[in-house]
């Protein structure tokens, strides 16, 4: 009874330090990524760098970003429905941004979990509604991105010829999106029983979270079998597509205007290229350890990908900070007001509230 208590008390202490490692790590990627910064790059040339961005180019980033955006919340509302959830359009939209600015502050994608949080206290759509809207828009937006994917590597194949590895990723990406949208019904349901299973092993308000636990689980599973017998994925889909689309371009229309005015650099920096680069810083930064507010490792990634393609290292290290920086900019800006109005909006009021605030 005392080993076992004590290793118990002994989690905790493994947790903390796991995190400390992890925040550890994660600050050691930023301070890296400022003192090459530092190293390599000049006062002069980030003001150059800005002041060499034509409005014409930030602003069609910023109209296809906004186009992103709001096919996201088209989206949202499109899986809430399927699961009978009637939430306002505007309310999405406003949401959608809020969610957009936790993902950007918090690691691992982690921060997407506003989303529900929101959705549910503030917007009283119920947990199994919210729940199945993310995973499955979570799910597509991976699914999404394939035929992207599948266009770079065609176009790179056909400027650089030979066989390339990105098709063995494609093909697991694939897979893996694959299998999360046809398993996730069975997961909850293991999910359901375990807890249950636990239900009736607990005694107390262990007891009663567990059983509070397996309810909800149940309850998105049983959402999660709804939305799917609605018809709605292949909407989803054509929506998912589009919103990548979006992404990319916006963000490529970024890299292209920074980088325009270093034309020999600039010409290097094909679609297919830079769409890699910026897959891959993506990937990167969705690990627990990328970097603080995201900064670190994902330009990293990039100034690797683009020093590989033939760009100088001060042009190189200019571009994915810069990207970065200007992209992180906008979302605080429209999400911190997006926070701000949605704190304002009045909860709206439902018969039936299955999930009440606790």
């Amino acid at each position: 009874m005392t080993t076992q208590a004590h290793r118990v008390s002994r989690r905790p202490q493994r947790k903390r330090l796991g995190a400390l490692v992890s925040l550890l790590v994660a600050c050691g990627f930023t301070v890296a990524l400022f003192w090459y910064l530092a190293r390599t790059t000049t006062l002069a040339d980030w003001v150059g760098l800005y002041r060499g961005l034509h409005w014409g180019w930030f602003a069609a980033f910023l109209g296809l970003f906004w186009g992103s955006m709001l096919l996201k919340a088209v989206r949202y509302k499109m899986l809430l429905a399927a699961s009978g959830e009637a939430v306002r359009y505007w309310h999405l939209v406003i949401l959608t941004f809020v969610s957009n600015l936790f993902v950007d502050l918090l690691p691992a994608r982690s921060g997407s979990l506003a989303y529900i949080v929101f959705l549910n206290r503030k917007l009283a759509v119920g947990l199994p509604a919210a729940f199945s809207s993310f995973a499955f828009s979570f799910i597509f937006d991976l699914i999404g991105m394939l035929p992207l994917f599948c266009l770079a590597i065609i176009l790179h194949q056909a400027a650089a010829g030979g066989e390339s590895v990105l098709w063995i990723l494609l093909g697991l990406l694939g897979v893996i999106a694959v299998l999360a949208l046809l398993l996730l019904e069975r997961v909850l349901a293991v999910a359901a029983v375990l807890a249950a299973w636990l239900t009736a092993r607990l005694r107390g308000r262990s007891q009663d979270l567990a059983g509070r636990l397996a309810r909800e689980v149940g309850s998105m599973r049983a959402d999660v079998a709804r939305v799917k017998a609605q018809g709605v994925f292949w909407r989803v889909l054509m929506v998912s597509v589009a919103i990548r689309a979006c992404k990319y371009l916006a963000l490529y229309v970024l890299v292209a205007g920074l980088a325009a005015q270093w034309p020999a650099e600039a010409a290097r920096l094909s679609f297919p290229l830079v769409l890699f680069a910026l897959v891959a810083a993506e990937a990167t930064a969705s690990l627990p350890i990328s970097g603080i507010a995201g900064f670190g490792a994902y330009e990293g990634v990039m100034m690797a990908t683009l020093r590989a393609a033939g760009l100088a290292a001060t042009q190189a290290a200019l571009i994915p900070f810069g990207l970065h920086l200007l992209t992180q900019t906008v979302d605080y800006t429209l999400g911190g007001l997006a926070l701000v109005i949605l704190s304002l909006t009045a909860r709206p009021e439902k018969k039936d509230d299955a999930s009440p605030p606790s």
